[in-house]
């Protein structure tokens, strides 16, 4: 799917020796296709001839590892601010999704439908996000052996940061070597946010509203100096406090970059289109 890095397999399962099975899709559709029971009729049989399986998914690729748990004979699970479910009449919270599952056309299972709520692991979350936090709550209530993880101001996913300093790797082995320690993940978050430029992001949006000046000069300087993608999200966060300020750091970013992915306009475009309504 467009936006998308290609395939590889993960570092941590060759240093650790272990097997590997990627599942991604071709559309933004949560895995749910005519296609869907014989995706998980061949997770079955890939899964059959192993003693214990661990899955980890991210966003709808969290929900997807959910979802699919029981299918892929799922023991652990390290779910990533995954989505409980995007149907309107479920998750009237999560309205930036709504259209989405429109386009989707077709109903939305819950996790626990399909999945096994009995699997163990941990749920990170990103409790500054009122939508991810919402589904987290709604998750747990039916996979109550999932711990619960907040990491503040992460992102989405919510381990942004983390992976920024490079240490998805140290999540990902303890759930393969079933040592999952939220007090551990935690202060990896921590270590990681000192020098997030995510984390800033995230921050400074979130204090736009108390702490106008302080956070509109910090979104400024991220839309100057930050990497290509956060200097985006900078920008679009400083419309609503400074429209001038945000529209020149996006107009400049486009300057520098005129071969940016289409999904930039998109989302520039219905922006500025926000600010006029």
């Amino acid at each position: 799917m467009d936006g998308f890095d290609k395939t590889t397999c993960p570092r941590f399962a060759e240093r650790l020796g272990i097997d590997a099975l990627t599942v991604q899709t071709s559309r933004r559709d949560w895995f749910l296709s005519d296609a869907s029971a014989a995706l998980a009729a061949s997770l079955d049989a890939a899964t059959a001839g192993y003693d214990e399986v661990v899955a980890s998914g991210f966003s709808m690729g969290g929900y997807g590892a959910l979802l699919y748990s029981r299918a892929a004979r799922v023991r652990r699970i390290l779910a990533v601010s995954p989505q409980y479910c995007i149907d309107p009449a479920v998750a009237p919270y999560d309205p930036g999704r709504h259209g989405k599952f429109r386009r989707m056309g077709r109903a939305m299972p819950r996790p626990e439908e399909w999945g096994d709520t009995g699997i163990r692991g941990a749920l990170i979350f990103d409790p500054a996000i009122v939508a991810d936090r919402l589904h987290a709550r709604n998750i747990m209530a039916a996979f109550p052996h999932l711990v619960p993880v907040a990491l503040p101001h992460g992102g989405h996913p919510a381990t942004g940061t983390i992976a920024e300093a490079g240490r998805i790797g140290a999540i990902s082995t303890m759930l393969v070597e079933d040592r999952l320690d939220a007090r551990r993940i935690r202060r990896l978050h921590r270590e990681a946010r000192k020098t997030s430029a995510r984390y800033r992001l995230s921050l400074a949006s979130a204090g736009l509203l108390r702490h106008g000046a302080r956070a509109g000069a910090e979104l400024r300087a991220l839309a100057e100096g930050a990497a290509p993608q956060l200097r985006l999200e900078a920008g679009l966060a400083l419309l609503s406090h400074d429209s001038e300020a945000g529209s020149r750091a996006l107009s400049q970013l486009l300057d520098e970059f005129p071969d940016a992915p289409p999904s930039w306009a998109r989302r520039i475009g219905r922006a500025l289109a926000g600010l006029s309504d």
